[in-house]
């Protein structure tokens, strides 16, 4: 009996706290449930207009080759000049850019390497005093290094494979070894490590010039959230089918406009909010072939025999309660890219793990989407473009390199 008065007294307690917080924050869950909807239905209602918006003929093609000759860029970022250096390339990634923000002119896209640290690790303790140097600044701090970016941002919309970026890759590992004469290390975020792979594929002499190799959630085996959202969209493609000026007009002009402005400027294109914004571009080129099983994945080079490459994978791990005391583990890798195909076909890899316990029922299911737990793919320490917010996914960066901390960068005299 007393138990049971115990009991109802927890449950009521509970539902106090409840009540207060949908007081609190009733608008963080609808604002989170809108976003799921429309990125699903922006899975639905864009594939005309994606097709059309990147067709091989016409003004479309200028997104091929030829303009990415004319707008990809190497950017040296600082650090030690050049001659002796020991040289590292940062390669963006998918609707992504390796330039550091510009307050001036704030482009949807920014650089994962020059965010600020705020976490610890995957406990997601703020950093204390001192710790929120990006990676870039940590880099270019270190003495003897020179920190170089190779940006692809106004077609990174594209598929990697076939935009030209990788042709361009190799022309700047050739410039960036030449001018430090010696080997070259290169860090990746995302889509930038197969950027890598189709470099070396087609030029296979660059492994001579590359020292080290670290990737950051590279999606080796591609990505499952584009599946995902399209499966989704079947659903709601008949639920809407009553509304065609909706469905047939409205939405895929949208589309369209949108992934043609992505496939001329990736950083600043598409002034719409972000979650729409990917939406729609999953449905373009580098979308479609990002998707887990594309033909495009599969085909995907391998890694240069003897080249040692380390990856730094993020796994958020939903500890969902069951029955009783008992719980079972989600890893949702980090939102966009899952764990297995981050650290698959590499030497070594480093995984930091984001443990999050849920309460039971549907208010564990709230309380991500709400945002009062923080998970990807609606943020968390352990999220695919937060991954360098996390001070462990820096640090095993910098390990990996051999620059842990601040000590001076090795002779590159013993390099190949």
């Amino acid at each position: 009996m007393k138990l049971g008065i115990v009991a109802r007294a927890r449950a009521h307690a509970r539902m106090r706290r409840s009540a207060r917080g949908e007081r609190r924050r009733p608008w963080r869950r609808r604002i989170a449930l809108t976003s799921v909807l429309l990125l699903a239905a922006t899975a639905t209602f864009a594939p005309a207009a994606a097709s059309s918006a990147f067709s091989t003929g016409g003004q479309a093609a200028l997104v091929g080759a030829d303009a990415a000759m004319l707008r990809d860029r190497v950017v040296r970022l600082g650090g030690a000049v050049d001659g002796q250096a020991r040289a590292v390339l940062l390669i963006h990634g998918w609707l992504s850019t390796s330039l550091p923000s510009d307050v001036e002119t704030p482009a949807f896209a920014q650089s994962p390497f020059d965010r600020p640290v705020l976490w610890q690790d995957g406990s997601a303790k703020p950093v204390g005093r001192g710790q929120s140097a990006s990676l870039q600044q940590r880099l270019e701090a270190l003495p003897g290094v020179a920190v170089y970016a190779f940006d692809y941002s106004a077609n990174s919309s594209g598929w990697v494979g076939s935009n030209g970026s990788a042709a361009n890759l190799g022309d700047a590992i050739r410039t960036i070894s030449a001018s430090v004469g010696g080997a070259i290390d290169v860090v990746t975020h995302s889509m930038g490590g197969l950027a890598l792979r189709y470099a070396l594929a087609a030029s296979p002499e660059l492994a001579g010039l590359i020292d080290r190799v670290v990737t950051v959630g590279t999606p080796t085996e591609g990505s499952d959230i584009a599946n995902v959202a399209v499966g989704i969209a079947g659903a709601i493609r008949a639920s809407m089918s009553t509304i065609p000026v909706l469905q047939n007009l409205v939405l895929p002009w949208i589309g369209a406009v949108c992934n043609f402005q992505l496939s001329s400027d990736a950083r600043a294109g598409c002034d719409l909010p972000p979650i729409i914004r990917t939406g729609i571009a999953a449905l373009g080129p580098g979308g479609i072939a990002l998707r887990a099983g594309s033909d495009d994945i599969a085909d995907l080079p391998p890694w240069p025999a003897g080249m040692h490459v380390e990856a730094v994978a993020g796994a958020a791990v939903l500890a969902v309660p069951v029955v009783a005391d008992a719980t079972i583990d989600i890893n949702l890798g980090d939102g966009l890219v899952a764990q297995g195909s981050a650290v698959a076909q590499v030497d070594s890899a480093s995984v930091v793990t984001c443990r999050t316990q849920l309460e039971p029922g549907l208010d564990g299911l709230l309380s991500i989407l709400s945002g009062e737990v923080a998970a990807p793919p609606f943020g968390g320490a352990c999220g695919h473009d937060a991954l360098f917010a996390n001070l462990a996914v820096v640090d095993a960066v910098l390990g990996a390199l051999d620059l842990h901390g601040s000590g001076t960068a090795r002779d590159t005299a013993g390099r190949r």
